[in-house]
């Protein structure tokens, strides 16, 4: 393929390889990431190994988006699409996420791509302590096309190299950072008490012990309360069942997908996490920008974020647990606030967006272009 002398003095592409551009943490940090990149000397494209969601429109204008429309299993057929597509955009750098993204490395490497990362944003929902020997040797396998392994927490900073054995100088943590502008504070609040959750509705994410949780809670207390449920997934149907035999479900609103999660944190008074395996969530950074406590399973990254004065954590699987963590606030409000404060300072001081950025800046420039 000739290069036009145009085509020649644009700025290194950067493609960013993906298995489904859906709403989602992972998506969105991509997402604000090649915004906070906008005019640093780089272009980017993203690449759906699947296919894409209305969340692709919220990309910036001059981001193409590309989908293979992978088929569930082992698609072959891929690795041709996306070496024919590589040599028609001429990538400087590949950026893949997760696991299902990092075999296509070797590919890229014989489709002339230079610069090669991989960020672990999680581990794999059938694996979610990293145990699975295969995956860890197939992250082994790959290391070679890897330049960098970008883990977002220190917890997958320490199993990339401790348990999957990645070379020291191949593994970087670079933690998540969020728009503090963006989510912040509201002096005014929804009369009564909401405990809000922003998720994928996902076995992972294990909303089935948060709302088994809300019910003990009910049980447990008068306070008038409500769980809001921001996101969607195939467990909606299922855990709407569940509400409804629970007899609380005139308590809880499931609000599916919304594009003003800001705003329904700034009126709620406590964020809640049921995970049963996390990196860094960028729904809880949000939530503390916003200037709420957070109740969150001790999984992953949490604890990373959560230190005494910032909110509770509790074991995962645990109704119980949840539920009297969550009854500590409902009835201390004032402890919603004081910690709510602390979290926001916290983001602001440790978790900020330029950070992570120019993090993220610092790895692109490094390769020989």
């Amino acid at each position: 393929m000739v290069v036009s002398s145009t085509a020649a003095k644009q700025p290194p592409l950067v493609v960013h390889l993906i298995y489904c551009l859906d709403t989602g943490g992972l998506e969105r940090v991509m997402l604000n990431c090649i915004r906070g990149m906008a005019n640093q000397g780089f272009r980017h494209a993203v690449i759906s190994l699947t296919h894409a969601s209305s969340f692709a429109s919220q990309l910036p204008a001059d981001v193409p988006v590309y989908c293979l429309g992978k088929k569930p299993g082992a698609d072959l057929s891929v690795h041709l699409k996306l070496w024919r597509l590589l040599r028609e955009l001429r990538p400087a750098i590949l950026h893949s996420y997760n696991l299902a993204t990092l075999e296509y490395h070797p590919i890229s490497w014989l489709a002339g791509v230079r610069g090669h990362f991989h960020a672990e944003h999680g581990r794999d929902v059938s694996d979610p302590k990293g145990d699975n020997k295969k995956y860890q040797w197939l992250r082994r396998l790959i290391s070679p096309f890897v330049q960098r392994y970008i883990a977002v927490s220190d917890d997958l900073n320490q199993w990339l190299l401790q348990q999957v054995r990645l070379p020291q100088k191949k593994v970087q943590l670079i933690y998540n950072g969020i728009n503090t502008d963006n989510f912040n504070p509201s002096a005014a609040k929804n009369a009564g008490f909401d405990f809000i959750h922003v998720a994928r509705l996902s076995p992972i994410k294990d909303q089935a012990t948060l709302i088994a949780a809300f019910a003990l809670l009910r049980q447990q207390s008068t306070l008038p309360c409500r769980l809001l449920l921001v996101g969607d997934g195939p467990l909606r149907q299922q855990l709407q069942q569940q509400a409804m035999d629970s007899g609380i479900g005139e308590h809880i609103e499931f609000l599916g997908e919304r594009q003003d999660i800001a705003a329904l944190m700034q009126q709620s008074q406590v964020f809640v996490m049921s995970s049963l395996a996390e990196g860094i969530p960028m729904t809880v950074l949000e939530a503390m920008a916003c200037g709420l406590p957070i109740v969150a399973t001790a999984v992953g990254g949490i604890p990373e974020l959560i230190q005494a004065d910032h909110g509770t954590l509790v074991a995962a699987s645990s109704p119980v647990a949840l539920a009297n963590a969550m009854q500590r606030y409902l009835e201390q409000p004032e402890l919603a606030v004081s910690q709510g404060q602390l979290c926001r300072q916290r983001v602001c001081e440790k978790f900020s967006e330029p950070a992570m950025v120019t993090q993220y800046l610092s790895l692109y420039r490094a390769v020989r272009l």
